[in-house]
């Protein structure tokens, strides 16, 4: 008996990984880059409040929210378009502008999602070499660029690294990649850098028709869970992906709840702020162990422990989830010696550098 076979191998690219975290009496995730800081206030009452209401279908355009974006950030909500997270604008962005044997370019190490995108439609995920550090090299970027190349995708700041690319930079792109192309600038961690960095990247998107910005709730907002996301960019690109989203995308829960969040912006400098004491701890604890990290400008640290065994890094993370400790490995990424660990509580950071100690002994018999 045959059975249906996907056009997609199953060992594709995902972003979901499980951990074992069987016997831990608390487990602290630190691996998927929640904000520690809860959500941004109102968020619950507007969740709660709207919960009454579930039976009812949400505004499928999102009405309220595009204004409450729009007036937070001086955009024309017209040129708004929501998501089920910014993931699914993602996706709809390479559905609406991409098809099988066409190139989806983006640099090495980038977000795992850009090339899923492209798996999903059959087209080739392409990449272009970094500088020292993980740095984007725009002009290795754009001479990755061919005639078959459809979509750019850019994250600033990256993940899995945490590195930014200077708005200048992302300006050149955006001037010198060719028109016809759709260039995404990928900002789901916006709210960590200087918010002058956003408002440029608003700009871009208003010079060139070509540039869409994607944004999301889930991480300085604190609305992980919820789902909602929202890209600006020029009119007809905003309609082509109204198009193709799914009806009812961002269900009303959540859009009450980024309405009310969008207005946040004190909390959201609180959380910058505490988020960048949090990543310098971090690092400064990792640095005294011995590791190198990049310069990250997210709510993440990037480390790596020179002169560890093959498989080191990824056999601590299992040991630590035993202990209750999530962080992330990232040989999916191509870069299986490294460690990505989310900004938490001080005490958790300092439960977790004093494992990571326990753990020196054992770089060399992993």
């Amino acid at each position: 008996m045959s059975l249906p076979v996907p056009y997609l191998s199953a060992k594709t690219l995902t972003v979901v990984k499980s951990i074992d975290t069987s016997g831990a009496a608390r487990v602290v995730n630190l691996g998927l880059n929640e904000s520690w800081l809860g959500p941004a206030p109102g968020v619950v009452d507007a969740l709660q409040r709207t919960a009454a209401d579930v039976h009812r279908y949400a505004d499928p355009a999102c009405s309220t929210m595009r204004m409450a974006i729009g007036r937070q950030f001086g955009l024309d909500p017209a040129r708004i378009v929501c998501g089920n997270g910014s993931e699914e604008l993602l996706d709809a962005i390479g559905r609406v502008y991409a098809r099988a044997g066409d190139e989806i370019l983006f640099p090495a190490y980038s977000f795992l999602q850009f090339a899923i995108v492209a798996y999903r439609i059959g087209a080739r995920a392409v990449e272009s070499p970094l500088g020292p550090d993980f740095s984007v090299d725009i002009d290795a970027l754009l001479a990755a660029v061919t005639p078959a190349t459809r979509v750019v995708f850019l994250a600033n700041p990256n993940n899995p690294t945490g590195v930014a690319v200077p708005m200048e930079e992302v300006a050149r792109l955006a001037r010198e990649l060719p028109s016809n192309i759709v260039l995404v600038l990928d900002c789901a961690y916006a709210e960590y850098v200087d918010p002058a960095d956003g408002a440029e990247a608003f700009a871009i998107a208003d010079r060139h028709p070509n540039v869409v910005v994607t944004r999301t709730f889930s991480k300085a907002y604190g609305m992980a869970s919820a789902r909602a996301g929202w890209g600006y960019g020029h009119s007809a690109v905003v309609t082509a992906l109204n198009n193709v989203r799914g009806i009812g995308n961002v269900n009303g829960m959540a859009q009450a709840a980024a309405t009310v969040a969008i207005a946040q912006q004190d909390f959201i400098a609180t959380v910058r702020e505490r988020t960048a004491e949090g990543r310098r701890h971090l690092e400064q604890g990792l640095i005294a162990l011995g590791f190198e990290v990049a310069p990250s400008e997210a709510n993440f640290a990037f480390a790596r422990l020179p002169g560890a065994d093959a498989g080191w890094a990824a056999a601590t993370v299992l040991r630590l989830a035993k202990r209750g400790y999530v962080i992330r490995s990232n040989e999916d990424y191509g870069l299986p010696e490294w460690l990505r660990i989310s900004i938490g509580d001080t005490a958790d950071i300092d439960a977790l550098l004093e494992l990571m100690r326990q753990e020196l002994p054992m770089r060399a018999s992993a």
